[in-house]
């Protein structure tokens, strides 16, 4: 894209601010790693793995009667090479415009469903982590078979009734005589009482032809109780095979957590997740196991500004040894059985 465009269009929204209240957001972060048995061995590597780099516009304008025009742009980048998160998206962690009131609010564009809101709501980090190692639902509870973690082209509309919450969303696939192709829907259902939320979700989305489907559901909440919060949630995937005698995969997720803030500075946070699959690639009896656990320190040195340690460790079995996605995204050696990482860093948010 051309920068003296880009930044135009950022000044023209600016010059909106006297009409409505226009917001620039972001994070920034950076770390140093270790972690072990990549394809290489061991590496020391640039990280900022316990959030994601973004930056964002946040707009609200109200047009009376207590409805507010709204709309929300964020990219994703890294601080390591100034990269975008997605090379051929300029926002690509949320795009979308949208209405907003007491009777709830609706949007139009790129965004989360309301299945992977819940995932956020009942993950002890928010599933804010810019890895895999330390966030395993995006790869199980989002566009399963584009390896997105959005939805393009999607209505969605959220509201509350008293302690309750409804939502549903769907994303148009666009395809012309197949109204299926690429598309996804979900539901969701969840009741805060005081310390405790709670809630459920189902969303199914089919491939680019409309020739399979992954469908989750998950189930879970959480309890605050003083300084800490418990999560336990229940999160499963099946993905239908590509011809009458392909295999359905199933994963099977309990996990659970607790993040604690003993003191104003101080929060720790530590997770478990475990992934019991059978059938991994549709393959009749390639069955695995993945286990993902890690713990986080983080300490404010002030309201935006924290420093942490972060360690983890994911270990596979069976099947998930030579799962090629895992083996991509965690760029592990396949002869290995697990893998450990250790991250020092920072991030600072505006």
């Amino acid at each position: 894209m051309n920068k003296r465009l880009f930044i135009l269009a950022l000044s023209l929204i600016a010059e909106q601010a006297s009409a409505q209240s226009v917001t620039l957001y972001g994070a920034a972060g950076g770390g140093v790693r270790w972690v072990n048995n990549l394809k290489g061995g061991s590496a020391i590597q640039f990280s900022s793995i316990e959030s994601k780099n973004r930056f964002g516009l946040r707009g609200v304008e109200d047009l009376g009667g207590g409805v507010n025009a709204i709309f929300l742009l964020e990219n994703t980048f890294s601080t390591g090479t100034g990269a975008l998160g997605k090379t051929d998206t300029l926002f690509d962690a949320a795009a979308y415009v949208g209405v907003s009131g007491r009777y709830g609010q609706l949007t139009f564009g790129r965004q989360l469903s309301v299945a992977e809101d819940l995932i956020v709501d009942l993950d002890p980090s928010r599933v804010a982590g810019s890895t895999a190692p330390i966030t395993p639902d995006a790869l199980i509870g989002t566009n399963y078979f584009v390896g997105d973690t959005r939805f393009n082209n999607m209505v969605k509309y959220k509201t509350k009734i008293g302690g309750a919450g409804l939502g549903a969303s769907y994303s148009f696939g666009g395809v012309a005589g197949n109204t299926r192709a690429g598309s996804n829907y979900a539901a969701s259902l969840t009741y805060q009482t005081g310390p405790l939320y709670g809630g459920a979700s189902y969303q199914r989305t089919y491939n680019p032809d409309a020739s399979q489907f992954a469908q989750t559901w998950q189930v879970g909440g959480y309890w605050q109780i003083g300084p800490a919060r418990l999560f336990l949630s229940y999160l499963q995937l099946m993905v239908s095979g590509a011809g009458a005698t392909s295999s359905q995969r199933r994963d099977s997720i309990p996990q659970g957590g607790i993040s604690i803030q003993p003191t104003p500075a101080l929060v720790l946070t530590a997770a478990f997740y475990d992934d019991i699959a059978s059938n991994l690639g549709n393959a009749r009896g390639a069955n695995g196991h993945k286990t993902t656990a890690y713990g986080i320190v983080d300490y404010f040195l002030s309201k935006r500004t924290n420093v942490y340690l972060e360690v983890d460790r994911n270990t596979f079995t069976g099947a998930y040894r030579t799962d090629p996605l895992n083996i991509a995204v965690f760029s592990r050696n396949p002869a290995s059985t697990a893998s450990t990482g250790v991250t020092i860093g920072m991030t600072t948010r505006f």
